[in-house]
C-alpha cells in the first residue's frame, strides 16, 4: 500500500494472481477516530454483558471501512480464491500488509472486518506488518529450551499495574513448557536500564518487557519507560532500546512488549513506532498498539508461548494469543490490541531440535472450556506432571470428589506425638500455606482450589473451589480457635468459611486482588491486605469494616501484634508498615529495597521480621522499631515465620532455599534447598516441626533441631 495521486495504491500478489487498485481511504477521518475506539477496546474489558454490543460497534465500523476500502471486485476475489487454496492444502492463509504509507501504517489493519465473511478477519489467519529490509531472516535451529528473558519496569510515578501478578501468571503459563525442558524463564533482577543491560550479557531468544510504554510526538518515536535508582521515569526510546538488546548473545529473535502504546506510530513517520524500530534490531516483535489490561496481558502470553514453543510460526503464535482473548471474553475486543511487525523471511523464528517428538497442544478455546469445566470437577495432575514426594515412603495422591466434601476437623491439642508425614503432594503449585492450631491440619491455597489436609496422613479432609477460569487463591488463615478459615483470592474477595458441613461464606470485598488475610488473637477481628493499596480491618461479628489503612502500592502481607494493637503491613511499595490498630496512626516505616512481601510479630511481641524480593528479612525491636539485624538468600524472598517459642524465624525464597535463623542473633541454624520456588513457610505450633511449600507442588515437614543455648 503506497501513496498515489488520487489515492492509496495498492498491489496485491496471492497464490491466486496478482491485482491493483486505487483505494480512496480516508486516512485522516479514521485517525481521528482512534482515541474512542481505544476506549471501546479498554470498555468493552468490563464484564458487563449489556454494553458489548454497543461498545464494539466502533471496532466494526472501522474494520468493515478498511474492507470495504481494499477488499474490491478482484482483489476479493484473489482473497477468497486463495483462502480456499490453503484450506484444500490443510493449510491456513496468511495475510502480510506491506505499508509504505505512514498514515495507513498508522491504522488498525487487524481490525479488518466482513459479517460474510466470518467477522474479523484476523481471527481467521494471521495478520503480519511487514517492514522491508535487505536482511532475509532464516529460522534459528534451537536445541530445547527456549531461553526467555523477563523484565518488569515500573517507576513509582506512573499508574500502578498488577506486574508481579502478570509475572506469576506469565511463569504459571510457562510451567508446562519448563517442565518439559522445551522453555526456560529468567527475569531481569531489577527495573532500571542497567540491570537489562547487565541481564542481556547472558543472552536469550525472547526478551519479554511488562511495564509501560510512551509515544514521543515531539520525537514521533516511541519509547518504553523504565525506572532510574530512585524509582522515577528513566524512558529509552525505540532506536536507542534497539542498540541495547543488541548486545545479547545470542541476540533475541523476538520482542515482546506487554506495554500500552508499544504499537502506536506517528502518521507521518512509518518506522516511528516502538515495535517497527526495533525490527532494524529484532526479526519479529508483538505489540500492542492500544492499552492493554492486566488479564489481558496474561492471558495472550500464556497462549502465545505455549503455540510457540509447539514450533508453530509467530504469526500463528499471535493469532493463537487473540483467540485466547476472544474466548475468554467474546465482545472484549483486546484481541485486536496486539500487533506483529516481521522482516522478510519465513514466519517460524526457530526450528526446535528434540530428541522427541513434541506433544501437540490443545488449541486454547479446548483448554480455558476445561479449565471452566474444572470448577464443577476435579481432574488430578497426570503423574507424569506430579513431584514424587520427599518421603521416606511413597505418598498416594489422593482423589477427591467433585463435591466439596466438609467433615468437620480434628482439632484435638497437638499430641507431644504428632509427626507429620515428610511430604504431601497436592499435585498443584502451592501459592499459600497455614497451619491449624491443633497440629493436625494444615490448608494449601492453589489455583481455584483450597484444601485442608490431616499430616499424619497426607490426605485431604475439606476442600473448596471458586470460580473463574485464573482465580489464585493468594493468602490462607485459621482462626486462632481453628473453627474457621479465612481465603483471600485474585477475585477480589476475602472469604471465611467455617469449617463444618454446609456453611457458606461471610465475604469481604476489595477493588482489586486480596493478596493476605491475618485474625487478631481473639479472632473477632480479621486484616485484609489487596492490590488496591489498602488494609482493611473488619469486625467480624457486626461485619464491618472499623479501619481502613492507605498505601502507595499493592499490600502484600500483615499481621497483628499479639495483643492485637498494631497492625504490621508489607507493600509494593518496598517499605513496611506499623500501624495502631486503634487509631490508624502510622507508628513506623520499614525499608526494604524492593517489594516487602512477607512479614511476622514474634509471638512474645518483642520483635517482627519483614522480607523482600530484594533478597533480605529483616529483624527489628518493637521498642524503637530499630533494625536488629540482616538475613540474606541468593533469591527473593516470598514468606517469614516465628517460632512459637520466639527463637526461631524461618524464611523461604524464590530460589528453592528455606533457611532457619536464630532469632536473636541471625545465626544460621538449618539450610535446605528444593527445586522451585518456595511461597509459605509455618512452624508446627509446638515447634518441633518446619512446614514449607511452593511450585515443586510438596508440602514439606522437617523436624527442628534444638536452638543452643
Amino acid at each position: 500500500m503506497s501513496e498515489a495521486p488520487d489515492g492509496y495504491r495498492i498491489d496485491v500478489t496471492s497464490p491466486s494472481g496478482e491485482d491493483t487498485l486505487v483505494a480512496a481511504i480516508d486516512a485522516q477521518e479514521l485517525l481521528d477516530r482512534l482515541p474512542s475506539l481505544e476506549a471501546a477496546v479498554l470498555g468493552s474489558a468490563a464484564r458487563s454483558r449489556s454494553i458489548g454490543t454497543g461498545m464494539e460497534r466502533p471496532a466494526m465500523e472501522v474494520g468493515g471501512t478498511l474492507f470495504d476500502s481494499i477488499f474490491q471486485s478482484g482483489i476479493k476475489a484473489l482473497y477468497l480464491s486463495s483462502r480456499q487454496k490453503a484450506q484444500e492444502h490443510g493449510r491456513r492463509l496468511r495475510m502480510v500488509l506491506r505499508v509504505r504509507s505512514p498514515e495507513l501504517a498508522a491504522l488498525p489493519w487487524e481490525l479488518l472486518y466482513d459479517e460474510k465473511l466470518g467477522g474479523y478477519l484476523c481471527l481467521h489467519h494471521p495478520v503480519i506488518r511487514h517492514v522491508e529490509m535487505l536482511e532475509p531472516v532464516a529460522p534459528l535451529r534451537v536445541e530445547p529450551p527456549l531461553r526467555i528473558l523477563g523484565m518488569v519496569s515500573l517507576p513509582g510515578s506512573l499508574s500502578p499495574l498488577e506486574a508481579e501478578t502478570e509475572r506469576e501468571g506469565l511463569t504459571t503459563a510457562l510451567k508446562p513448557l519448563i517442565d518439559e525442558g522445551r522453555v526456560w524463564l529468567d527475569w531481569v533482577a531489577g527495573g532500571t536500564k542497567q540491570d537489562l543491560f547487565n541481564a542481556l550479557f547472558a543472552g536469550c531468544h525472547i526478551f519479554h518487557f511488562i511495564g509501560h510504554g510512551k509515544f514521543d510526538d515531539q520525537r514521533r518515536q516511541g519509547m518504553l519507560v523504565f525506572s532510574d535508582e530512585q524509582g522515577r521515569e528513566s524512558p529509552l526510546h525505540a532506536e536507542a532500546l534497539g542498540s541495547l538488546i543488541s548486545v545479547a548473545d545470542p541476540s533475541p529473535r523476538l520482542v515482546v512488549l506487554n506495554s500500552c502504546e508499544t504499537g502506536t506510530s506517528h502518521a507521518r513517520d512509518l518506522f516511528s513506532s516502538t515495535a517497527a524500530k526495533l525490527e532494524y534490531t529484532v526479526p519479529a516483535v508483538v505489540a500492542m498498539q492500544f492499552a492493554v489490561t492486566d488479564k489481558a496481558a496474561v492471558l495472550f502470553s500464556r497462549a502465545f508461548y505455549q503455540a510457540l514453543a509447539a514450533n508453530r510460526p509467530v504469526d500463528e503464535a499471535v493469532r493463537t494469543g487473540r483467540i485466547a482473548l476472544r474466548a475468554d471474553k467474546d465482545d472484549s475486543l483486546e484481541c485486536f490490541t496486539p500487533v506483529l511487525y516481521q522482516r522478510s523471511g519465513d514466519a517460524r523464528l526457530f526450528d526446535f531440535t528434540s530428541l522427541r517428538k513434541p506433544t501437540p497442544p490443545r488449541t486454547v478455546v479446548e483448554q480455558i472450556n476445561e479449565e471452566e469445566h474444572d470448577t464443577q470437577t476435579d481432574r488430578p495432575a497426570p503423574e507424569t506432571d506430579r513431584p514424587v514426594p520427599r518421603s521416606d515412603r511413597p505418598t498416594e495422591p489422593a482423589h477427591v470428589s467433585s463435591s466439596p466434601r466438609t467433615p468437620s476437623p480434628d482439632l484435638t491439642p497437638t499430641s507431644p506425638d504428632l509427626t507429620p508425614t515428610p511430604g504431601i503432594d497436592t499435585g498443584h503449585w502451592v501459592v499459600s500455606m497455614a497451619v491449624h492450631p491443633s497440629g493436625r491440619l494444615l490448608a494449601t491455597g492453589s489455583r481455584k482450589l483450597v484444601r485442608v489436609w490431616d499430616v499424619i496422613t497426607g490426605q485431604p479432609t475439606w476442600e473448596r473451589r471458586l470460580g473463574g477460569w485464573s482465580t489464585m487463591v493468594n493468602a490462607l488463615a485459621f482462626s486462632p480457635h481453628g473453627d474457621s478459615l479465612a481465603i483471600g483470592s485474585t477475585d477480589s474477595l476475602a472469604r471465611v468459611w467455617e469449617m463444618t458441613a454446609g456453611a457458606t461464606p461471610v465475604k469481604f470485598t476489595h477493588r482489586h486482588f486480596v493478596n493476605t488475610v491475618a485474625y487478631d488473637g481473639s479472632g473477632r477481628l480479621l486484616a485484609t491486605g489487596s492490590a488496591d493499596a489498602t488494609a482493611c480491618v473488619w469486625d467480624l461479628g457486626s461485619r464491618s469494616r472499623v479501619l481502613s489503612l492507605r498505601h502507595a502500592r499493592a499490600v502484600k502481607a500483615l499481621a497483628f501484634s499479639p495483643d492485637g494493637r498494631r497492625l504490621l503491613t508489607g507493600s509494593e511499595d518496598k517499605n513496611a508498615y506499623v500501624w495502631d490498630t486503634e487509631t490508624g496512626r502510622q507508628e513506623a516505616r520499614i525499608e526494604h529495597g524492593d517489594f516487602v512481601l512477607g512479614v511476622a510479630f514474634s509471638p512474645d511481641g518483642r520483635t517482627v521480621a519483614t522480607c523482600s524480593q530484594d533478597h533480605t528479612a529483616q529483624v527489628s525491636e518493637t521498642g524503637t522499631w530499630t533494625p536488629l539485624f540482616r538475613m540474606e538468600h541468593k533469591g527473593g524472598l516470598r514468606a517469614v515465620a516465628f517460632s512459637p517459642d520466639s527463637s526461631m524465624i524461618a524464611t523461604g525464597s524464590e530460589d528453592g532455599a528455606v533457611c532457619v535463623w536464630r532469632a536473636d542473633t541471625g545465626q544460621s541454624l538449618l539450610a535446605l534447598k528444593y527445586n522451585r520456588s518456595v511461597n509459605a513457610v509455618a512452624f508446627s505450633p509446638d515447634g518441633r516441626f518446619l512446614v514449607s511449600a511452593g511450585e515443586d507442588k510438596i508440602v514439606h515437614s522437617v523436624r527442628m533441631p534444638d536452638v543452643p543455648a
